[in-house]
This record gives C-alpha cells, structure tokens and sequence, in this order.
C-alpha cells in the first residue's frame, strides 16, 4: 500500500482558539500535519517555533493570526514560497489585490470556514435583485478586535453596488457604510459570531440569520479546503465558491 504524502504546515497565530481547534484537526488527518507555529503567545515545545515569517521550510502556512497583524503577517508571507491558507479576518482590500496576482503556487482565501456563512452568502447574492434595501448586522464578542467582520466586509462587496440600505435604530457599537449597504456591529460576551442580512422591498422582508454557537463548526469548512487542496491552483477566494456547485439557486 503506498503511503499519503503529509503536507507540513505552519500555524500563523497557532496559540489562539482557531489556530489551537485547526491544530487539533489537522493532526487528526493522514496527509497534513503540523510541523511549526508563529505566535508570539505560544509556551510549548511541541512545534518548531518562527519568531517571524521568513525562511519557511513548511509546505502550507494557516494564517490565523489578529486583524491588527494579519496584513503585515500576509506581507511577510509573499515573500515566501510557501502555499498559503488565510482564516484571518481584517485583510485589506489592497493586500487581497496583492494576493490576487498570485499564479504559481496555492493561495487560498476564507474569511468564513463556517458552512452556514457560506450558504448564507450564496442566498444573499441569489436575493439580492429581488429587494429594494438590505441591512446587515454582525454580532460577535468582546474580543473580537475589528469592526465590522471580515466576513460582513466580504458579505456586501459580493452585492451591488446601486442596492442600499434603509434606516435603522438602536444602540450599537458601530455603524460602517461598505458598498453602500449599512453594516451595524455589536460586541459582547453573549454572542460568539452571528450575522443576520435583512432585506425589505414595498410590501416584504426576508431575513437571512446565522449563529455560531461552537467554533467546531469552523472545521467543516477546513476539512472542505484540505480536502480540495490537491485540485486547487492559484487564488481562490470564499468557502461559497468551493462548495456552490453543491446547491441550485
């Protein structure tokens, strides 16, 4: 019987919860295993430690780290050869324009691992010339450093442009305009990662709600990627496009 080759992998921001549930799984597998981490947190003697992301020796880097460090991280690892798989929320605009060039070896972009996201994104889409207005709100606890998510930024950017929002009150942590569309951010301990996308016309609405209530539900979406990472070439951007073919609308 032949034996499955094993892809190393570094853990960008290994020592957080995403990167510690990741770690977990892909040891779990026959064909990755974890080899290093870089996170400045991490105490243990288990993985070879990068102080910084150069000279990396792995065949895959997961980049889980913060907002506030993740495009510097992103930076650093283009310099790279290594094939990279992003979870991070917070990468920018000019840096996904960077990673967007990339042809020769496997970049792989998820703002969201979570299946329901991806659905949620794809109705969204199919949805969104059938209302006239459309809000968004995204809820996630104290911690959660950026505003809005990640995954609300990359929600709106996939809508267009001429679909606005409509008024709305209340007492939030933030209210951001991305594409025209309102995106109202709370933060709290009470919530994990939630996302609702509320669309209206003249005489309905509909209500597409998402709630993550353990970040095991991540794993669906990182068994998805590992799975298809073979088959995967290039740039590719959202868990939605990995698994669309799966669902008719």
């Amino acid at each position: 019987m032949n034996e499955i080759a094993q892809n190393t992998v570094l853990i960008s921001g290994g020592a957080g919860s995403m990167g510690q549930l990741v770690s977990s799984y892909i040891n779990s597998r026959d064909d990755f295993t974890q080899s290093a981490i870089h996170d400045p947190n991490y105490q243990g003697q288990e993985y070879k430690i990068y102080k910084d992301l150069t000279s990396i020796e792995e065949d895959v880097v997961f980049e889980f780290s913060p907002a506030s460090v993740v495009n510097e991280n992103i930076e650093a690892l283009l310099k790279s050869d290594a094939n990279i798989i992003i979870g991070s929320s917070g990468v920018s605009s000019e840096m996904l324009s960077k990673l967007k060039t990339i042809t020769d070896r496997k970049v792989i972009v998820i703002p969201n691992f979570s299946i329901g996201a991806a659905y949620q994104k794809l109705f969204a889409i199919a949805l969104s010339d059938k209302f006239n207005s459309v809000n968004i709100f995204e809820k996630h606890h104290s911690k959660k450093q950026d505003a809005p998510s990640g995954t609300a930024i990359d929600l709106v950017n996939s809508l267009p442009s001429e679909l606005n929002s409509h008024e709305k009150d209340g007492d939030f942590y933030q209210i951001n305009n991305v594409n025209n569309k309102n995106i109202f951010s709370l933060r709290d301990d009470k919530f994990l990662a939630e996302q609702e996308v509320d669309f209206v016309n003249e005489y309905e609405s509909f209500n597409l709600d998402h709630k993550v209530y353990d970040r095991k539900a991540y794993l669906y979406g990182v068994k998805v990627v590992l799975d298809l990472y073979n088959d995967l070439e290039g740039f590719n951007l959202g868990l939605e496009n990995l698994i669309a073919k799966k669902i008719n609308i």
